[in-house]
């Protein structure tokens, strides 16, 4: 029974603790990106935090960006500017999930649980090296398969379609 007990506690825990690095590092984003504290991108954050935590989907922002950062570490590549699924969110765009040229023009923001309910969500890289970062997510214990012959990353309840752009 104390058994149970501590693993929820330790659950809850873990799950507020990566809303507020998810919270953390999306302000350090922006910031990055150029946006003092309190202006209205720092704001909608919060506000996308707020539904993020709500659909439990803090832990897969996160491993989401690390997917990303890895990618960007080990090949120097970024996804696709202006392409897939999260251009509209400003969490995912702090986090460099996905790029816009300039965040003022960022649009309406996306619906997460429009995005929960679609569960395939699309992040673009460049042709030539698409199949690299595949096998590069597969060699670091990344869950990957495919769906109608694209490769996707899965996490806890979001799944990641590794699309290329042409040129």
């Amino acid at each position: 029974m104390t058994k149970k007990k501590n693993q929820k506690k330790a659950e809850a825990h873990a799950k507020k603790s990566a809303v507020e690095t998810l919270r953390f590092q999306a302000h350090w984003g922006l910031k990055q990106l150029g946006n003092e504290d309190g202006n209205l991108f720092h704001k909608l954050v919060d506000t996308e935090v707020d539904f993020i935590a709500e659909l439990e989907l803090a832990q897969d922002m996160l491993a989401i960006k690390s997917l990303v950062d890895g990618v960007k570490q080990v090949f120097g590549v970024t996804p696709t500017s202006e392409k897939g699924d999260f251009v509209k969110s400003p969490i995912a765009v702090a986090l460099g999930i996905a790029y816009i040229e300039d965040i003022n023009n960022i649009g309406l923001p996306l619906t997460w649980s429009e995005m929960i309910e679609q569960k395939l969500l699309t992040v673009y890289y460049s042709e030539e090296c698409r199949n690299q970062i595949i096998d590069w997510a597969k060699a670091n214990g990344y869950n990957t398969s495919t769906y109608l012959g694209r490769p996707i990353v899965k996490f806890s309840k979001l799944y990641i379609i590794i699309d290329r752009t042409r040129a």
